[in-house]
């Protein structure tokens, strides 16, 4: 399907870059601010620009959003590869967070052409690519990364502007333009929101804290931390490639939702324990991988899950702006969680980032949970 191709490809390119960020940036500037700063500006444009592009896509259709956004990323990852001064580097993800308009605008697009039983079916798919993307990506980025520094960059411009080219020749438009599209919109249900913010905060700590844990507490190596991001995306590309698939249109999308969270805070509780527990070599290698993959499977259901159950309420002239106000509260998270879970750890310690972020988890299974009951789903 050429929609998910064309995010897949664009994703590879982001999960070229994003392992890339700070080291990029500590080229310039040693302020760990600065640095995080620099990572953040994509997320918070996300969180400004995402509803926006979404409901031009549901205006002028998915098509040309979608191409805008790919020809975006390789203007931004070709700055960033080129990249020779902080300001540089800014520009870069500004280019980014402004312009990426495809995950949101995709979503729609399979939703305009997928009957609403399998909307939840359709949303899996865009993670699965999201999951095998970033399990290609990084190990791009380190190979590319002996050729230079600007040599990541330069790689996804180059996957980006193929991928443009692909999607320009491959790519239909999916939905005919009404002239009722441009009316009336609905409310977000306010259940998704606090869902998807929740569990997004709570998967946060795997790029925020789980390094440095996996170093100094657990004793592993940078290789270790990277077997475990594989890890990560193998589950998600299983989890939302089959499982949703499977279990959606049997269970329904907010049983899955609830699950995901309990699963979450599972994995995020099993965190600290591995600490204190007297496990040496292979045992102690699974207990990791299980916390790892309970973590990553429970946030799988979840994304998935409720963008299908709001996008099956959502007419045709709206799945743009609502869809991409779900990718901007997962923007949100992604803002709040890196501060707020760092300064956690540097306060109350790991144990104490690892707990916040399983109460996040079990906050959105109980959301879940609770809109289940009361919308009869």
């Amino acid at each position: 399907m050429a929609v998910v191709l064309a995010v897949f490809l664009d994703l590879v390119g982001f999960g070229i870059v994003v392992p890339q960020l700070p080291l990029a940036a500590a080229r310039f500037t040693s302020s760990g601010l600065v640095i995080g700063a620099v990572v953040a500006t994509d997320s918070l444009l996300t969180f400004l620009l995402a509803p926006k592009w979404g409901r031009l896509s549901d205006r002028i259709g998915r098509r040309p959003v979608i191409l805008l956004g790919l020809a975006g990323s390789a203007i931004a990852y070709t700055v960033f590869g080129m990249a020779g001064s902080l300001a540089v580097l800014f520009l870069a993800r500004i280019l980014s967070g402004s312009l990426g308009a495809t995950v949101n605008v995709a979503q729609a697009a399979l939703a305009d052409t997928t009957p609403p039983e399998q909307r939840s079916r359709a949303m899996g798919l865009i993670g699965a690519a999201f999951g095998l993307a970033f399990t290609v990506g990084p190990a791009l980025g380190g190979l590319a990364s002996r050729l230079g520094e600007g040599a990541p960059g330069l790689l996804a411009a180059s996957i980006c502007l193929v991928n443009f080219l692909l999607a320009s020749l491959l790519l239909r438009e999916s939905r005919a333009r009404r002239a009722q599209d441009w009316g009336a919109t609905i409310r977000v249900p306010r259940a998704a929101l606090v869902v998807t913010f929740a569990a997004t905060l709570a998967f946060t700590t795997m790029y925020v804290i789980f390094q440095q844990f996996g170093i100094e507490v657990l004793g592993l190596t940078r290789a270790g931390i990277s077997y475990a991001f594989t890890l990560v995306g193998l589950v998600s590309v299983l989890v939302q490639g089959r499982v949703v698939r499977r279990l959606a249109p049997k269970l329904g999308e907010l049983r899955l939702v609830s699950w995901g969270g309990g699963l979450m805070a599972a994995g995020l509780a099993l965190m600290p324990l591995l600490a204190a527990a007297s496990l040496e070599g292979a045992a102690r290698v699974a207990a990791i991988g299980l916390a790892v993959a309970l973590l990553s499977a429970g946030f799988s259901l979840v994304g998935p899950c409720v963008a299908g159950f709001v996008s099956r309420s959502t007419p045709p002239n709206d799945q743009g702006r609502v869809l991409g106000t779900l990718q901007s509260i997962g923007s949100a998270a992604r803002i709040v969680g890196p501060p707020v879970l760092g300064a956690l750890a540097d306060t109350g310690g790991f144990a104490a980032a690892f707990g916040l972020s399983a109460l996040a988890g079990a906050a959105a299974g109980g959301v879940a949970a609770r809109w289940k009951a009361t919308s009869g789903r």
